[in-house]
């Protein structure tokens, strides 16, 4: 090892997310370690044959892509996309050993094929225990960035609850997003960590630049505008969004983000004042935060919602914009910089004065906090708990 960094080493990640999905810490992590001079191989999320037949226009290049080789994304990153496996492997632990049998022979060949050499295995699923141990690698990091009992679809609590808990007790690191993640997981972990996403604050700090622009499509739009940037998705509350731009229609309801599943898109119709813009690039999100006088995170309260470290709410505070949230955990970490609602209507009255009681010392005080938590101040943490875990397990000959 090289001083403080990590570098010299072959990475592979397993991930929940193909590369070109909205990007989260694990595009950024692993764009950061190869860019420190390790090698990564990012293995793009694990698909059923029963999400191809309901999603058969997206999902129609895994048909192919898995046989093809490596894209590569940049020097020392490139992407792979795993086969199709048999549904159910999230409700019954038979089928995942089965498509983990099949699939380790897939990921054996893609190592070898990449020329690595005792890989470090980084994963974010809770499903690969039957991996660890069978890729020849030397150390094994478990990211748990969500509360996956908690997800809908072809899932079953305890048997995810049973399939996390093996990933948990071979994984020599493991690092989670939220606190809620951590007490439900530090007495089946060996070494965990946590670790709160974080923002690009350089990039979101824009949104108070004179020179940046508010883009065509919300700048006309009745003042004020009340602002969501995110996935559409089953975990955020589509039916609270319904009822602001319902109850105050002299305002302007903004939706910016590429719809996930589980969600009832109707809800989005029927007011004239709510706009869901759908996608929008990265680099042009700074001017829609400057368009929004209010940022909100509505979530859906629940146990997904405590396990949450939802990474817009780092990006907004990054803008100096006032923040309104569901009232859950890593939103109450934030008070008073976040205004946290009970209710509906708490959320519609917190919308109100956080407009009433805007200043610029206060927008100051939201991109200050925001700074201590970057993406450099988080990659720097999870660098010094694998080195310090790669120094361990050197000295003890494993």
């Amino acid at each position: 090892m090289s001083g403080k960094h990590l570098t010299g080493f072959d990475i592979l990640c397993l991930s929940t997310q193909d590369w070109d999905d909205l990007w989260t810490r694990k595009q950024r992590f692993m764009t950061m370690l190869a860019r420190n001079g390790n090698r990564v191989l990012y293995v793009q999320q694990e698909m059923h044959w029963a999400g191809y037949i309901v999603d058969p226009v997206r999902q129609s290049y895994r048909l192919g892509e898995f046989s093809r080789p490596p894209r590569k994304i940049e020097e020392n990153l490139s992407v792979i996309t795993l086969p199709l496996v048999m549904p159910g492997f999230q409700m019954f632990g038979a089928v995942n050993r089965l498509n983990n049998r099949f699939l380790a022979g897939y990921l054996k060949g893609k190592i070898k094929e990449a020329g690595f050499c005792r890989p470090i295995l980084w994963t974010y699923t809770p499903h690969c225990g039957d991996l660890i141990g069978g890729l020849g690698e030397r150390f094994v990091i478990y990211e748990c960035v969500d509360e996956f009992e908690a997800a809908k679809g072809l899932v079953r609590r305890e048997t995810i609850r049973e399939l996390e808990t093996e990933v948990l007790r071979k994984a020599d690191l493991v690092s989670v997003t939220a606190p809620a993640l951590f007490e439900s997981r530090k007495d089946r972990a060996v070494k965990i960590i946590l670790s709160p996403n974080a923002a690009e604050v350089e990039h979101f700090e824009k949104a108070m630049s004179a020179e940046t622009k508010v883009p065509e499509d919300i700048a006309g739009l009745k003042k004020p505008v009340l602002g969501f940037i995110g996935r559409i998705a089953y975990w955020i509350d589509l039916e609270l969004i319904h009822h602001i731009a319902k109850e105050r229609p002299d305002w302007s309801v903004v939706l910016i983000g590429p719809p996930g599943g589980g969600i009832d898109t109707d809800k989005l119709a029927g007011e004239p004042n709510l706009h869901w813009l759908g996608p929008r690039a990265y680099e042009d999100l700074p001017g829609y935060l400057k368009g929004f006088d209010v940022c909100l995170n509505p979530y859906k309260k629940g146990d997904l919602a405590e396990g949450c470290s939802p990474l817009k709410l780092y990006e907004y505070l990054a803008s100096g914009k006032p923040v309104v949230s569901t009232d859950m955990a890593v939103a109450r970490d934030f008070e008073p910089l976040v205004k946290t609602a009970h209710d509906y209507d708490d959320f519609i009255s917190k919308a109100e004065d956080a407009m009433k009681e805007e200043t610029p010392d206060a927008a100051g005080q939201r991109i200050a906090e925001s700074h201590k938590h970057s993406w450099n101040a988080r990659f720097e943490q999870m660098e010094e708990a694998i080195i310090e875990g790669l120094e361990a397990k050197d000295r003890s000959g494993i």
